[in-house]
């Protein structure tokens, strides 16, 4: 089993309520290790939406006090992620320094990845849309795997992040009145 504090890092109203599968592989893989540094640390990737949500949170906090609770819970809920998917690269073979692989030619990762903002309502909608274009990278990733203990974890994760899609979306829609879904 894993060394993973779940129950630390899980927020109830922040997560889906699934419990986690047991972090481990099937063989050691460092090309799956390579895919999941981009989830990891990539410029779509936890690395990316922790430092975007705790920086919103800087912001939110003082606008209210639910809004900023609800940023940085989500963001120690991606920290979570963040260290099962270093938990997952380990098995897998790789080292899961903070850098990506494809989408940053390998190079480690940078503050130019977040999207800062100054509008309340930009910042929202563009949290939904890094929920968005994390799901999309699981489940890409799910596709080149062929590993269903991989494959069992990324799709754990993507229920989290459905779950940050909705909370963050009744923000937005408390906050600036409407819903967002972006293009597919």
């Amino acid at each position: 089993m894993s060394d993973i504090d779940y129950e630390g890092h899980k927020r109830e109203k922040y997560s889906d309520p699934s419990p986690y599968p047991e972090i481990k592989v099937l063989n050691q893989n460092p090309q799956y290790a390579e895919l999941l540094m981009d989830d990891y640390a990539g410029v779509v990737s936890e690395f990316t939406a922790i430092s975007q949500y705790l920086y919103h949170y800087f912001s939110f906090k003082d606008v209210d006090e639910n809004l900023g609770e609800l940023m940085e819970n989500v963001s120690i809920n991606e920290m979570l992620h963040m260290e099962i998917l270093a938990e997952t690269i380990k098995k897998l073979g790789g080292d899961p320094v903070i850098r990506g692989s494809y989408s940053t030619k390998c190079n480690y990762w940078n503050g130019g990845f977040v999207y800062y903002g100054s509008q309340l309502c930009q910042q929202l909608r563009e949290d939904i849309d890094a929920e968005y274009k994390a799901i999309e990278g699981y489940r890409k990733h799910i596709t080149l795997i062929s590993d269903p203990y991989v494959q069992a974890i990324l799709q754990r994760i993507i229920l989290d992040e459905k779950v940050h899609i909705r909370l963050f979306n009744e923000a937005l829609y408390k906050f600036c009145g409407y819903k967002y879904k972006p293009l597919e």
